[in-house]
């Protein structure tokens, strides 16, 4: 039994990093947001993409041996920093902004369904577990990248709560955004990661089940940390 990870899964908005930051800060553990590795590896891709001269959707170019072949350029890195935002960087430069927009968000469930992509964000994840106590949030954290892991989490919410939540945030980023366009995305990103055929988005049976819906984030903090405390 993993007891350096602690795993919060669920869909996309539910309040999973929020929870998690404060949750670390108070036991003591680093806070690890594993979409953004996703969201960095989604950034390194679209960039190529980008200036690679083709007919191809990014859909399609991902799935190419060019597209692969640039894993071995990639280097993601996560700086820890207790009661703030991690800093994420890409091949040395700091994304933690670039990595939040709409348009990486777009495309991000076309890597999420490679399984090249999700081999190489889950041998990140597992290094770093050998170095820190983590608790990470993501979506198949307790399901399959550490199934191992003593504590397990699931925590969900409705689309247009997730979706009010997710466009104050980008509001106090000053990202332009669109409210009911955000819930739109969630829902179709709910149905990408549910339905996908590798690592889909479900609760380990093995989880405590949160609805966040009408609950605050100390309400839910509170329930974390007295099953910790068991």
């Amino acid at each position: 039994m993993n007891e350096n990870v602690i795993a919060l899964d669920g869909p996309a908005g539910s309040g999973k990093s929020t929870v998690a930051r404060k949750i670390a800060e108070t036991i003591g553990f680093n806070y690890l947001d594993t979409g953004a590795f996703y969201r960095a590896l989604t950034l390194s891709l679209f960039r190529s993409y980008q200036k690679s001269p083709n007919n191809r959707s990014f859909e399609e170019w991902v799935k190419t041996p060019e597209a692969e072949r640039g894993l071995s350029e990639v280097k993601i890195l996560c700086e820890f920093s207790a009661g703030k935002e991690n800093k994420i960087f890409l091949n040395g430069e700091d994304v933690s902004l670039s990595i939040r927009t709409p348009e990486i968000t777009r495309e991000i469930k076309h890597i999420a369904n490679r399984r090249i992509y999700r081999d190489f964000v889950n041998e990140e994840l597992h290094s770093l577990a050998k170095l820190h106590k983590l608790i990470m949030d993501g979506r198949d954290i307790g399901t399959e990248v550490f199934p191992d892991a003593k504590f397990k989490f699931y925590l969900t919410a409705s689309s247009r709560v997730r979706a009010d939540r997710r466009f104050l945030q980008l509001q106090e980023q000053g990202i332009p955004a669109d409210r009911d366009e955000i819930e739109r995305e969630i829902i179709l990103r709910d149905k990408s990661d549910m339905e996908r055929e590798i690592a889909p988005l479900y609760q380990a049976k093995d989880a405590f089940l949160i609805d966040t819906d009408l609950l605050s984030k100390n309400s839910v903090i509170s329930k974390i940390l007295e099953i910790l405390d068991r």
